[in-house]
């Protein structure tokens, strides 16, 4: 008797409608009887085949009822599918609107055997455990759950699927690289990891060509006055531009990984970054050998290919490359004519003959020495030569398509010999999060055993800094300071602006059991595994354009921690306690309605609470990386911050910002730590959490 109470209270909510065409015909033919219905619902062979349940299960499944009747909009219900009849309904979920989505079992489904109760002797009674475990911790309401560290094999949403059972596949990650930003050296060094680990500064003075180019975009800002109207107010001096950013410095992909020069030359400086990134995080994860400039050792072995993707994340895809090219023919247009210098100087007389003192002002006169020093700074300082002009005469570059095309995960495909599912995602600053996410979903599906993830961008180089340099400026989101110290200032309350930035990373996610496959097959591939990709979220606020919606951010941030602890039995004390927070903090304007920070920690309190809040440590990467677009170093930091049980600093951190309340900032160090969470958002109201943990017990 227990058990048919049981099992009615648990499931009748998702098994009858009476709702099938067949009773709809039967309805309309002839009056139903209780023989009919019976006979209709098989009523006789499911009660023979019945199954007994321990009355110890009772109170769970009620406790697990009344949860589906508390909870709110955006709920999904656990319960045993896999123990269902055959052609079984359920509900699969209600969404924020209220709306219910419903699943059935396959009409072929077999259930699982039954298996008798831990401690239970009696062999000759079959028992099934209707709660999961997870449900049964939660009703028992422990405080702190044990995190999961071994295989996950959690119940998905998606069981009506023609399968009898589907898995949630655990996701790791068994290699990483970063190509960082510095003019002083290669993009790829042998300690780049550790040197973002440390906070080694990337960033530092633009050139005065640059400069100048910025000069001639005719910046306007729109000024909001304290009174609520809008001033324009022209930047027409350098003191009032941008004079820093983290630049990239050299990378010759022909030689350093045998790319063929006419494979190379396919890509902008952005790709280029972005495939070397792949290729580099391959050869961490002991997929390739990548010794030497041999494209052999650049490729994939054969076992490894048909099942191996690549996500591609750029903000700025193959803008490098059709920018450039427009200058290209432009400036053919004008210096191709004559010497620069003997330009300058006609421009300049014709000034003075239309000014009607015939003397030109002081504004105008410097402008011209800009304008003279940036040609001979470009011409190597001595003018233009009859060869030079020759050189100069434009000719259309025949590998502009494959140039402007967003090929980079093709690309990296081609090279390394990636053939499983291959994309790319444009998600503004948030791109890198989100493509790793996208990357989890593939595992998650079975579409591949492992994926490449690989963002570049090239936002701050020399083709690119006067337009996108100006944009931000002209939104003031940019900082005009000329100092590193002053203007890489995140959290501090004197932030000014962000800093652009540029790089590359590459992350490669496997199933850990590909992982685990690896580890046994070969022994020099031991404890690959350097981090565990519990989780991720992407969506979108649905806001505004550049600005960010801090209460959907807030809400997000509680609906992917609530997500958490249903799956893993993580909690949010937890995860304050022992982790740390990967900031997306740019030092946009220490404004109380409209800084990154301020959204940030408006959501971190929402979500944690006040306490719990403080006790999470605080990283930031953008201070010494300047922020790269789309390009996320802080994915690769927490991973590599969960590896080595070290964090960076947030540097130059000097005053505190009193709306900001108190935080947990990082000095940098050893630091203990067993999971990292990351927020990354972007232009288009973008919003992605991610939540990596450790591989230690």
């Amino acid at each position: 008797m227990c058990c048919i109470f049981l099992w009615s209270i648990f499931f009748f909510p998702c098994v009858f409608t009476y709702s099938s065409p067949y009773l709809s015909r039967e309805t309309k033919q002839q009056r139903f009887t209780i023989s009919k219905m019976s006979d209709i619902l098989s009523l006789s062979s499911r009660l023979a085949s019945r199954e007994l349940v321990h009355p110890g299960e009772l109170d769970y499944a009620l406790e697990c009822r009344a949860r589906m009747h508390r909870a709110g909009a955006r709920y999904s219900p656990v319960y045993p599918r896999d123990r269902m009849f055959p052609g079984t309904y359920y509900l699969n979920g209600i969404n924020s609107d209220w709306l219910r989505t419903y699943g059935r079992t396959p009409v072929d489904h077999v259930p699982q055997p039954l298996m008798p109760p831990q401690g239970e002797t009696n062999a000759s009674q079959q028992y099934v455990t209707l709660a999961p475990p997870i449900v049964i911790r939660l009703a028992r309401k422990i405080e702190v759950s044990t995190p999961v560290t071994g295989m996950l094999s959690v119940m998905a949403s998606k069981s009506d699927l023609p399968t009898s059972s589907r898995r949630r596949i655990a996701c790791v990650i068994t290699g990483v690289a970063a190509g960082l930003p510095g003019k002083d050296g290669p993009v790829f060094r042998s300690n780049n990891l550790t040197r973002l680990i440390e906070g080694d500064q990337c960033i530092g003075q633009i050139s005065g060509s640059i400069r100048a180019a910025m000069m001639d975009k005719n910046i306007v800002q729109l000024v909001k006055e304290k009174d609520g109207t809008r001033v324009r107010k022209p930047v027409n001096t350098e003191a009032d531009g941008i004079k820093l950013a983290a630049q990239l410095g050299d990378l010759n992909l022909s030689k350093d990984y045998g790319i063929p020069p006419g494979l190379a030359e396919t890509m902008d400086l952005a790709a280029q970054v972005a495939v070397a990134s792949g290729l580099e995080a391959l050869k961490n994860a002991r997929l390739l050998t990548g010794r030497t400039g041999d494209p052999n050792e650049w490729s994939l072995p054969e076992q490894y290919r048909d099942s191996t993707g690549v996500v591609y994340a750029s903000s700025f895809p193959a803008m490098d490359a059709a920018v450039g090219e427009v200058m290209r023919f432009l400036q053919s247009k004008t210096v191709g004519a004559a010497a620069a210098e003997r330009l300058v100087t006609g421009l300049r007389n014709r000034l003075v003959r239309a000014s009607p003192d015939r003397v030109l002002g002081d504004d105008d006169e410097a402008a011209l020495a800009r304008l003279l020093a940036r040609a001979r700074e470009a011409d190597g300082g001595g003018g233009i030569s009859d060869e030079a002009v020759e050189r100069s005469t434009y000719e259309f570059d025949r590998k502009f398509l494959f140039r402007v095309l967003v090929l980079g995960n093709a690309q990296l495909a081609q090279i390394a010999g990636c053939r499983g599912p291959n994309t790319q995602t444009n998600a503004a600053c948030a791109g890198t999060t989100q493509a790793i996410a996208m990357a989890q979903d593939m595992l998650i599906s079975g579409r591949a055993q492992r994926v490449v993830v690989v963002a570049g961008d090239n936002a701050s180089g020399d083709t690119l800094i006067p337009w996108l340099g100006s944009g931000f400026r002209v939104l003031g989101a940019a900082t005009t300071k000329g100092v590193v110290k002053e203007a890489a200032v995140p959290f501090d309350k004197r932030r000014s602006g962000m800093l652009l930035g540029a790089g590359g990373i590459g992350m490669v996610l496997e199933t850990e059991d590909s992982a685990q496959l690896r580890m046994e097959k070969y022994p020099d591939n031991k404890d690959i595994i350097k981090a565990r990709l519990l989780a991720t979220q992407y969506s979108n606020s649905a806001f505004h354009g550049a600005a960010l919606c801090r209460k959907h951010i807030a809400s997000e941030l509680k609906r992917f921690l609530t997500d958490v602890e249903v799956i893993h039995g993580i909690n949010k004390s937890e995860i304050a306690t022992h982790g740390v927070y990967l900031s997306h903090e740019t030092s946009t304007h220490a404004s109380a309605a409209q800084s990154c920070s301020g959204n940030e920690i408006t959501a971190l309190r929402d979500a944690f609470g006040d306490k719990l809040t403080s006790k999470i440590l605080i990283v930031n990467t953008k201070g010494f990386t300047g922020h790269p677009m789309g390009v996320s170093f802080e994915d690769v930091a927490a991973v590599e911050i969960l590896l080595r049980q070290r964090v960076p600093p947030v540097v130059n951190y000097k005053e505190k910002d009193e709306y900001l309340g108190t935080i947990k900032l990082s000095k940098g160090g050893a630091y203990a730590c067993r999971y990292a969470l990351r927020f990354a958002a972007g232009f288009g109201s973008q919003v992605v959490f991610a939540l990596y943990a450790t591989t230690k017990e």
